[in-house]
């Protein structure tokens, strides 16, 4: 495809994008606690963005502002729980890997500046040497917590009927796990969890 897109950019691109939309369908409804879905909404719309960045109406600025918030928030509950195991750990960290792609070697900046790089420019690392490093590694440290997450779901030995109902033919499908007493669409977590780590893997 053109503009260093390829095939599986545009597939996963609208896999998040579904997420996304089921999650704001969620939202809409007041399904569940609203900070969740609107964290849930953000991460699926922002990864389907860097995905697909030529089409991304959003300046990067915004996205940077709305992961901030979204990580300040869930990191106080975090804060007050003690734990990064918990359900709002798994915001800090998706927030905080939403920021690292967005300002450490995600080249969002792209689609407003022109055609993407032939090469994978929007997965590459930024910088070389002791920069390249460091992204390297932050990069495999993220991947490694949703690497994680997925075992951590797959191993999940009792699921829960929903306790409300859910968007029809949406990827928040009825099929849920609770953690820390909210509700998670598993199916829409996981398709997130794997495209976080193609994303992150790809900066490696």
């Amino acid at each position: 495809m053109g503009l260093g897109v390829t095939w599986l950019d545009v597939a996963l691109a609208l896999a998040c994008m579904t997420v996304g939309a089921g999650w704001l369908w969620l939202l809409a409804g007041r399904r569940g606690p609203l900070p969740a879905a609107a964290s849930h909404a953000a991460m699926g719309l922002g990864m389907a963005a860097m995905f697909v960045p030529a089409a991304d109406p959003v300046p990067a600025p915004l996205w940077v502002a709305v992961f901030v918030v979204s990580g300040s928030w869930f990191g106080a509950e975090v804060l007050r729980a003690g734990t990064l195991l918990g359900t709002a750990g798994g915001h800090v960290a998706g927030a905080a890997a939403m920021l690292f792609m967005l300002l450490g070697g995600h080249d969002h900046a792209a689609a407003a500046g022109g055609p993407v790089d032939p090469g994978h420019a929007h997965h590459a690392a930024a910088g070389g040497g002791s920069g390249g490093l460091l992204v390297t590694l932050a990069a495999l440290v993220l991947a490694a917590w949703f690497v994680a997450d997925l075992v951590r779901i797959a191993t999940h030995r009792t699921v829960p009927e929903p306790a409300a109902p859910v968007a029809e033919g949406a990827v928040a499908v009825a099929v849920t796990a609770r953690a820390t007493g909210v509700e998670l669409p598993v199916v829409g977590h996981v398709v997130m969890n794997a495209a976080m780590l193609v994303m992150l893997l790809g900066m490696v």
